[in-house]
């Protein structure tokens, strides 16, 4: 096996304790990797030269000291990035698996059914997202299908280099803090992306100016995003907590506390979930 091969399981296998070399030899050996005990040693002093691992000498009782490792602040770095390029593997072959699902199986179908329940075939929709990825745009498609004989508006900050691939949508150049929408329009307003804490009353404010005296808000958002999740996670759990690592450290917004300041502005709060994806509907008080 190639070195940098070998480093890359070395890291896998070094977490956060402190070990041996002959603890990683025999570690490696239980997962096929060959490799002899002098070159095994070469290579820790190598990572350790390249701030990937650290050491520190052992004294011993019976004989002398020995060198323990621990993993280091670049090899940490390095370790994250091989587990976030894992993570987004999974991820593009789950994105995959939503879009190839049938028609009467796929997610965006009933995301879209539970947000046009309540609308006529002539409501005016607009989504605000901070990106237009291909499962938002599924969502609009669907939601167009839905409601057909109404208007539909993609608010972005980056209006001229959005192709939503439909031909009856409009798009425009907006925010969260600055949807140009008059007042009182929408019947249904989505928005998808990150939600500052800090931000969110005004968020608030602006998203019920612009819709109907019957209009409903939807915060479509990974469960990630607004949940703590409890030890022990399960597999789901890890790979949405790992995948949004900034939400969850920087500016922690729960899905009780969005709640909570969504009753002063709007009625009939619910939460849906689909899949990974939390639904945060509000009624509009009048």
């Amino acid at each position: 096996m190639r070195t940098p091969e070998i480093k890359t399981a070395i890291l896998k296998l070094a977490s956060s304790k402190e070990f041996y070399g002959y603890e990683i030899h025999r570690e490696l050996e239980e997962k096929n990797i060959k490799i002899g005990i002098g070159r095994l040693y070469s290579i820790l002093a190598e990572m350790k030269n390249a701030g990937l691992l650290e050491d520190r000498w052992e004294k011993s009782n019976t004989g002398p000291k020995r060198r323990i490792y621990r993993i280091g602040r670049k090899g940490k770095l390095e370790r994250e990035k091989i587990l976030m390029e894992a993570i987004k593997t999974v991820h593009e072959f789950y994105t995959e698996y939503l879009l190839s699902l049938p028609k009467e199986k796929s997610a965006f179908k009933i995301i879209s059914r539970i947000l046009t329940e309540k609308l006529s075939n002539e409501a005016n929709i607009g989504y605000a997202a901070t990106r237009y990825s291909e499962p938002v745009k599924r969502i609009m498609r669907q939601l167009r299908s839905d409601v057909p004989k109404g208007k539909i508006y993609a608010i972005t900050s980056n209006a001229a280099g959005l192709n939503l691939e439909m031909e009856d949508a409009f798009i425009i150049e907006g925010s969260f803090e600055d949807v140009p929408i008059k007042d009182s329009y929408l019947d249904l307003l989505v928005v998808t992306g990150p939600i500052r804490s800090d931000s969110l009353k005004e968020y608030l404010s602006e998203w019920r100016r612009v819709l109907s005296d019957s209009g409903i808000l939807a915060i479509v958002t990974p469960t990630a995003t607004i949940t703590t999740y409890q030890d022990p996670l399960d597999i789901g759990e890890f790979v949405e907590q790992r995948e949004h690592p900034k939400l969850q450290k920087d500016d922690p917004i729960s899905s009780e506390s969005l709640e909570t300041e969504m009753q002063n502005y709007f009625k009939q709060i619910e939460l849906r979930r689909v899949v990974h994806i939390t639904l945060v509907l509000g009624k509009k008080i009048g």
